[in-house]
């Protein structure tokens, strides 16, 4: 008899997959049993650090023995970008995965089963260009709506990558085909500029989509409206963010000529840069709407209101542009930051007024709390720069990330966004202007000796992040990486709290694994995924789960072609699944994916399966808990009263990272509870119980 809370592991056969010819099933499956109580390490941790071949080679067979796999099945082969999704219809509940060359696949949760298959067929109609191929590209998490599936995808040239056509379509999820009565709408627009020096078009081959499709139901509409937003790819201009709202109604009313109801352009600019070439750098035209997340709609009493993240570019108030910021808009996209006409009147691009930032009621801008330490990376390419020129020298696009909603029931609403730059942002979800918090979780990549001018701009944060309560108090989840091997990462969780003055305050929780720990420095070499949150399980308790996404060997070899040759050996390129308990952030399993895994995404978990988009294929895993305890009060019964790692703490004095008996190198000790072994646990202990008062709420909407 299986222990609780123990996962169950099972292998489809080939026949319950039904995969086509062309998506044929892998034929080889790893066997070894996924076990929260037997933890382990993979076969690339047990050789890690690997200076020559030789080592490597007796890594492999020292490793092989002590370092088990989980099984997994996999389920869909295809290059994926989207997150797979659960579209609960009337005919029942399906798994549906979209991959990049535009294949959507449904699968039945219960089987494995393949439902249907449905491939968008591309256009043949000429493009101006002799010989050209068009295939195509599908980076969009499509949206749910009732037994519809909205999809946006993007054509280009199968040769030169030049996108052609944006264009949207639903499929009915009953039987997988293109429902007739909702024309194919292909996306265009052409919107005045805010000086009135002429009109700025949406160009496809300046656009790109990698935003999941937000949908928001407005008192009284039957279907609701979805919202697609762009930015552009290595921000060539001329570039810049755009929404688009579309009115289903309207739609299957009176066809796709009138569905398109709104559109919103972020930098409403005609002069932008020489074409062609990157603005990542410039603070002209650009605030892309690309975050992966997507626009996040919030539910109010008479509809919802959607909340639009921007990334790099121009911020000028007094030119409608709104770049590195997180506007609040109602249905119809009419945007209005609602801020301080007297106290925005000079506005300065580079270093706006901490005052009228402040005053912004629909508008929160990027910024540093009074008092912060200015953003210096080692390079010195930041030196004597304000922190939004920096931003803007470094590509830090504030919308890189999607803010999440907090509700609380004694106190305000708040929103936690992460930014780019190692910290997360705490700011009232009434009035955006109003900045509580800035946490610092990650130091800034790069340190002398140790360069990172090449990936800085991917940052150190790119995610949405998760929210769950512990004992009654939000609890943050934010999954950060880091690029150079200096500093550790991993899965950072903070606490929302009041203090003495009922203001609202982020505290650090804890930190899996510990940034004092080896494995923080060695693994979280890349983008990871998002986080999915388990149910409660027998003890009241939850995993949360995420991947730490493998970089290819390309990547690292030239840095060290020893240990890039024995990762390969090792399988060290494959994705790792990571399981940590939410209440005191300990590691409970390690499991080694089929592939690399898939940064930006959020795995998807139901009714005791994980379904993970691994690079190219979707990767299923059986994880099975013992129901949760209800009371005669239908609430969950408590869990144990475990006290989170105090290996993690905030240095108030130089807003740092504070690591107990170690540098940002952390020494390496001969037993690492991070592999295999006990975790010790610390208790924390509050220095003022009044000011660390948690919060008693719920999460929002959007967590």
């Amino acid at each position: 008899m299986r222990e609780a809370g123990k996962p169950e592991s099972r292998q489809f056969s080939a026949s319950e997959i039904q995969l086509s010819e062309d998506y044929p099933t892998v034929p080889w499956r790893t066997r070894v049993e996924l076990s929260r109580h037997g933890r382990f390490a993979e076969q690339a941790r047990c050789g890690a650090s690997l200076c020559w071949l030789v080592v490597a080679l007796l890594a492999v067979l020292l490793g092989s023995a002590a370092c088990r796999e989980a099984e997994t099945t996999i389920g869909v082969e295809g290059r994926f970008y989207a997150s797979p999704l659960l579209a609960e219809t009337s005919r029942g509940p399906r798994v549906i995965v979209a991959s990049r060359d535009g294949v959507v696949t449904a699968l039945d949760p219960g089987t494995g089963v393949e439902l249907w298959r449905y491939a968008i067929p591309v256009h043949s109609e000429p493009v101006g260009r002799e010989g050209f191929d068009e295939e195509i590209y599908l980076l969009s998490t499509p949206v749910v709506v009732g037994d519809r599936l909205v999809l946006l995808y993007q054509t280009q040239g199968r040769e030169d990558g030049v996108r052609t056509h944006h264009r949207l379509q639903v499929i009915e999820l009953i039987e997988g085909k293109l429902d007739a009565a909702f024309p194919e709408i292909e996306l265009s627009a052409r919107i005045p500029a805010s000086d009135g020096s002429g009109v700025v078009d949406f160009r496809p081959r300046n656009a790109l989509s990698r935003s999941a499709l937000a949908h928001g139901r407005r008192l009284g509409a039957m279907l609701g409206s979805i919202y697609a937003s762009f930015g552009n790819q290595a921000d060539i201009q001329p570039w810049h963010g755009w929404v688009f709202e579309v009115d289903l109604d309207r739609w299957l009313a009176s066809g796709a000529a009138a569905a398109v109801t709104a559109t919103l352009l972020i930098t409403p600019e005609t002069h932008c840069p020489i074409e062609g070439r990157s603005g990542s750098m410039d603070m002209i035209c650009g605030g892309g709407v690309w975050t992966p997340a997507g626009p996040q709609v919030v539910p109010t009493e008479d509809g919802y209101e959607l909340l639009v993240p921007t990334g790099n570019g121009q911020l000028d108030l007094s030119r409608r542009d709104y770049a590195n910021s997180v506007l609040r808009l109602e249905p119809g996209l009419d945007f209005d930051p609602e801020c301080d006409a007297a106290l925005c009147r000079d506005f300065d691009p580079i270093s706006p007024d901490e005052g009228c930032m402040a005053s912004c009621r629909n508008l929160f801008i990027v910024r540093q709390r009074p008092g912060d330490p200015p953003l210096r990376p080692s390079s010195g390419v930041c030196d004597e720069k304000t922190f939004l020129e920096c931003y803007a020298l470094i590509d830090f696009d504030f919308g890189a990330n999607a803010p999440v909603l907090i509700e609380i029931s004694q106190g305000p609403r708040v929103l936690v966004q992460p930014g780019k730059d190692g910290h997360v942002y705490l700011f009232d979800a009434d009035h955006l202007g109003t900045l509580y918090d800035r946490e610092k979780i990650v130091e800034v990549c790069g340190a002398p000796g140790d360069d990172c001018d090449v990936n800085l701009w991917r940052g150190m944060i790119v995610t949405r992040p998760s929210v769950a309560m512990v004992r009654g108090m939000p609890v943050v989840l934010v999954p950060t990486f880091m690029m150079d091997e200096t500093h550790p990462a991993g899965l950072v969780a903070l606490s929302v709290v009041l203090d003495a003055g009922g203001v609202p305050r982020l505290e650090p929780y804890w930190q899996a694994p510990r940034f004092s720990d080896r494995e923080a420095l060695e693994r979280f070499r890349s983008y990871p995924s998002r986080v999915a949150i388990g149910p409660p399980r027998a003890n009241g308790d939850r995993s949360v789960w995420f991947v730490d996404v493998a970089t290819r060997p390309a990547q690292s070899f030239w840095r060290n072609p020893f240990d890039a040759i024995g990762r390969w050996w090792t399988g060290a390129d494959r994705g790792t699944l990571i399981e940590v308990r939410l209440s005191d952030g300990r590691i409970e399993s390690r499991t080694r994916l089929r592939g690399r895994g898939l940064r930006h995404v959020l795995p998807l978990l139901h009714d005791g399966r994980l379904y993970i988009p691994s690079s190219e294929f979707l990767e299923i895993f059986d994880i099975k808990f013992a129901p949760a305890r209800v009371s005669a009060s239908g609430r969950f019964s408590p869990g144990p009263e475990v006290a989170p790692d105090a290996g993690y703490a905030r240095d108030r004095e130089n807003d740092g990272l504070a690591l107990r008996g170690a540098g940002m190198r952390p020494s390496k000790r001969a037993h690492d509870p991070g592999i295999g072994g006990d975790r010790s646990l610390t208790t924390r202990v509050a220095d003022d119980e009044s000011r660390r008062r948690a919060f008693r709420g719920r999460p929002g909407s959007l967590a």
